[in-house]
């Protein structure tokens, strides 16, 4: 049986050590000077560091990741949540893997897909602003206004990850012991009432894995930005993924390696407490 296993992780061996050689080879990259002015690359040590980090495009990109993964975790839960909770009550059970089905659909399709369907949204002639005429309500500018070009990105990063927070926390609704539901509603206890007291408070592994995996997904995501903004350049909508690309096709490369490197950081720090809490729970169970 070990036999088995060690033949079984092989092909996991073999890509973690590929991957650790591509992450340290794109780290090292990063300490040189390597550019289409510097085709011979030289060892600068922190030098690309700091005239990266001195940059206006670098500060606002950043900060427009972070908003984002921030704003994907805050309203991806509180959408999940919603969404968990009113399928978690519905009593038919055909209903709820339609809904379910639905609810999730834009996790099945690319981002690039997602991004295309909200340019056609967005458009003030034929899309939501059409509508809100209709109704005679206010008509945003959407991706024609400087202010209302980054909530329409958050918008669309939202509308397309909710769908992940929905399935952690439904599945962990459906993992609470049903004698705990059972006695709630023999003492009368409201659907609102059995929500906060009895799920949400065993459901927190839910709350982990989805915020984990919300800001990982939207802390690099290249897609909407780069479509909804017609390319890399628009400040507006530059995210730290689209300025890496950014710099890699003006060919500075060592500060592109820089700014992967310095997401890979942000995304470990993310990824390894989630992994050792998981770890400690499965210890635990056993």
């Amino acid at each position: 049986m070990r036999i088995q296993g060690l033949i079984m992780a092989i092909p996991t061996i073999f890509f973690s050590f590929l991957l650790l050689y591509l992450v340290l080879w794109n780290l090292y990259y990063s300490f040189t000077n390597w550019s289409l002015l510097n085709p011979h690359p030289s060892f600068v040590g922190l030098q690309t560091y700091m005239s990266l980090l001195s940059t206006e495009y670098f500060s606002i990109s950043f900060t427009h990741s972070i908003l984002l993964s921030a704003g994907a975790v805050v309203f991806g839960n509180l959408l999940g949540l919603l969404f968990a909770s009113l399928l978690y009550f519905l009593g038919n059970e055909r209903l709820r893997s339609l809904y379910l089905s639905l609810l999730i659909y834009p996790l099945s399709i690319s981002m690039a897909a997602n991004s295309l369907i909200w340019l056609w949204l967005f458009n003030i002639h034929i899309g939501i602003n059409w509508f809100l005429r209709m109704l005679h309500l206010p008509t945003p500018l959407w991706l024609s206004s400087p202010s209302m070009e980054f909530p329409s990105l958050m918008i669309v990063v939202i509308w397309a990850y909710a769908g992940l927070s929905l399935i952690f926390y439904l599945a962990a609704f459906m993992g609470v012991d049903k004698s705990l539901i059972e006695a709630a509603r023999i003492d009368k206890a409201s659907p609102f009432r059995i929500l906060f007291r009895v799920l949400l408070p065993n459901s927190m592994n839910g709350f982990i894995v989805s915020s984990a995996l919300l800001f990982l997904f939207s802390f690099r995501v290249f897609s909407p930005p780069y479509l909804l903004s017609g390319g890399p350049t628009n400040i507006f909508l530059q995210t730290s993924v689209v300025y890496m690309y950014y710099l890699f096709t003006t060919e500075y490369f060592a500060q592109a390696s820089a700014v992967a490197t310095i997401i890979t950081a942000i995304a470990t720090a993310v990824v390894i407490p989630y992994a050792l809490y998981g770890i400690k729970r499965w210890m635990k169970h056993e």
